[in-house]
């Protein structure tokens, strides 16, 4: 499991998808009403939850239905459902689906020092960032501890408990999750990639798009 303990300022951008399967995006997730109504709500969801960033197209529920952590990070065309809960810093990619009662479980105890109680066990460093790599799909009611790393286009299935970093479009289940298979061969996957995978584009900042 890779542990991060970075700065807000330092925190890593999400995995970007290519422009193309952007533009597709703009024809096929939504209208032209309901995107004019995204750009209106982006900035002002990026506020109240104090996000770094949130990209265009972002989907998630009613403000007060989630939690999550100041200067988390959020890529284009995600959707985020509701009840989602994490108390830590977030970098979640394009194109992600994360499905309803997702959990983040905390390090916010530490149980490993003689003489504290765990109930008196704060961490003295910063807590870990969890990163959700491009076209990830997180299924209902999953348990991800913090610091994990879900790799791009990877599943993990509903009601999984996910205790380690998770391989790049690798399909995970069960308590803890294992491997249970793969989306594409190796073959399938570098052509995939090279369809999807692009550089970064407009998102969000506290002044309105960062770049474009």
């Amino acid at each position: 499991m890779v542990k991060r303990n970075a700065l807000l300022d330092d925190v890593e951008e999400p995995e970007r998808a290519s422009e193309a399967i952007i533009a597709r995006c703009r024809k096929e997730v939504e209208g032209q009403a309901k995107a004019t109504v995204r750009r209106m709500l982006i900035p002002l969801f990026r506020s109240v939850y104090q996000l770094r960033e949130v990209g265009e197209g972002f989907q998630g529920p009613r403000s007060g239905m989630i939690k999550i952590g100041r200067g988390s990070r959020i890529g284009r065309y995600v959707y985020l459902g509701p009840r989602f809960e994490c108390h830590c810093t977030v970098v979640i990619g394009d194109l992600c689906l994360v499905s309803s009662d997702c959990t983040i479980i905390g390090r916010d105890h530490v149980s490993d020092v003689v003489g504290t109680p765990t109930r008196l066990g704060v961490p003295v460093v910063g807590r870990p960032v969890t990163v959700f790599g491009m076209d990830v799909w997180i299924g209902m009611r999953t348990l991800i501890m913090e610091g994990v790393r879900v790799g791009a286009g990877a599943i993990v299935g509903a009601g999984a408990l996910v205790t380690r970093d998770v391989p790049p479009y690798a399909i995970v289940g069960g308590v803890p999750a294992k491997i249970i298979g793969y989306r594409f061969s190796a073959d399938e996957q570098a052509v995939h990639e090279s369809m999807v995978r692009s550089r970064p584009n407009v998102l969000f900042g506290k002044d309105g798009p960062l770049n474009g």
